[in-house]
């Protein structure tokens, strides 16, 4: 890919955002004016060396900003050309298994009641960790009833070579072009 940043020099981001391939530009000029539709700064975006995909920085709450993304598309006001996904991330840590498996416990016991179900959803690039091992080691740290098929809350992890994006959110809290059109 021609676009390379590390994500190193990217701790701070609170999105990841997918697009289709070599669109990575025109998502980015797409962000910034979705940002001024919904009132909040998208503060920066960075390439992340994967092709179609981009980690951001809006101002304030991410998982509000997905929501008010999502509220824009299903009141026909704007519909995004570029941005296919948008994933609320709401703490980055550095990409050690031990370190991810302790943000998802806090995250857990504070966005998880104790009556509710949980799943685990991972998205990994440019890794060597074995898919079911991060899921079942990361899960430990969750006293919650496991729901495969209709959880009240995602673990969600977006997990690159030197940092990983967590964030515990209900299913509806991510944007996806396709749902938002088969939805209406």
């Amino acid at each position: 890919m021609f676009y390379k940043m590390s994500l190193e020099r990217s701790m701070s981001w609170n999105l990841v955002v997918a697009t289709g391939w070599r669109q990575e530009r025109l998502c980015l000029e797409e962000l910034y004016r979705v940002g001024d539709i919904v009132g909040r700064r998208v503060e920066e975006v960075w390439f992340t060396g994967f092709d179609g995909l981009l980690t951001a920085k809006v101002e304030g709450d991410p998982v509000e900003f997905v929501k008010m993304l999502i509220d824009v598309v299903k009141s026909g006001y704007y519909i995004p050309r570029y941005i296919l996904r948008v994933t609320p991330i709401m703490t980055v840590v550095k990409t050690d298994l031990d370190e991810i498996q302790k943000a998802v416990g806090e995250l857990a016991e504070r966005y998880i009641a104790p009556q509710e179900s949980f799943k685990i959803e991972l998205k990994k690039r440019g890794v060597k960790f074995d898919r079911m091992s991060v899921i079942e080691y990361v899960a430990r740290a969750v006293n919650r009833r496991v729901d495969l098929t209709k959880p009240d809350k995602v673990v969600w992890i977006e997990m690159f070579p030197s940092r990983t994006g967590i964030s515990v959110i209900r299913e509806d809290e991510t944007f996806s072009l396709m749902r938002s059109r088969s939805a209406t």
